[in-house]
């Protein structure tokens, strides 16, 4: 039987521009969820989208989200393993 984790941080939204389509990137304050240590996540937006729509969505995220929770299973071996 698995045991789960529960990690979480504060984050923040911006805007970048991945070679194409605008996209939010998610940017978490401090590096404390170790799943997400090296990783970037990032939101592709829809073709067509004005950097001032992207903005208006952007300004909502910011504004309404305030953390991520991230929930990962360790099974029994690589939980003894990590004690």
């Amino acid at each position: 039987m698995g045991t789960a984790k529960v990690e979480n941080a504060r984050v923040g939204f911006g805007l970048g521009r991945q070679a194409g389509p605008i996209v939010i990137e998610l940017h978490t304050n401090h590096d404390t969820i170790s799943a997400l240590r090296g990783v970037q996540i990032s939101f592709e937006l829809l073709n067509g989208i004005t950097r001032a729509q992207a903005t208006k969505i952007l300004d909502v995220l910011n504004e309404n989200i305030i953390g991520v929770l991230v929930t990962t299973t360790l099974d029994d071996k690589a939980q003894a393993a990590a004690l």
